[in-house]
């Protein structure tokens, strides 16, 4: 069995590489324009395992490390980033369709739908971890990240021309508080 603190570390590692490796695929996937196109579109067409490993190396992490947070952290709060985990597996398996497109086809809807599965779990895990060890500062960045990050989703799907940067602000708000809970919990959890 592997040991809570570094599933947690592993939780975080997930969290921050997910940004890195989404942010160098911005840079160098031809035909990719990161201000429109949603970090999804990365998974289509050539390149695309990039993306889709990317969602399952870090949903595995998250599930993984959601364990230990349940111990740690609180059930709820723990189940909830294993919902998360689930999700974006769920996204790698599911690749996106192109937007804008004419017909969606079913697994483009079951990743749009896996979509909001993921970033709503990560809002109610903000506020079911505020409650967890709280201090004003911890209360007031988990409070302020499950307010940010609907409101950021809803950006990204209302503002054409940059629902792409829409989004990346809402995945960088939010995977971040992912990593912060985790080293969080990892300070918290017992040495090995």
């Amino acid at each position: 069995m592997v040991a809570p603190r570094r599933l947690l570390l592993g939780g975080a590692a997930g969290a921050v590489s997910f940004v890195v490796v989404f942010l160098v695929n911005d840079a160098i996937k031809p035909g990719y324009e990161p201000m429109r196109d949603f970090v999804s579109e990365a998974a289509i067409g050539r390149g695309g395992w990039v993306q889709i490993a990317n969602f399952l190396v870090t949903g595995v992490l998250l599930m993984a490390s959601a364990v230990a947070l349940s111990r740690t952290a609180g059930a709820w709060t723990g189940r909830l980033v294993g919902f998360v985990g689930a999700g974006l597996a769920a996204a790698g398996v599911f690749v996106s369709d192109a937007v804008p497109h004419d017909h969606a086809t079913w697994h483009g809807i079951a990743h749009n739908v896996v979509s909001v599965f993921v970033f709503g779990s990560l809002t109610l895990a903000c506020f079911t971890a505020a409650r967890w060890r709280p201090t004003p500062g911890w209360r007031r960045y988990c409070r302020s990240t499950g307010v940010a990050v609907p409101v950021l989703f809803v950006a990204a799907g209302a503002v054409a021309d940059t629902s792409g940067l829409w989004q990346r602000l809402t995945i960088v708000v939010g995977w971040s508080w992912l990593a912060v809970l985790e080293l969080r919990a990892r300070r918290a959890a017992r040495p090995e």
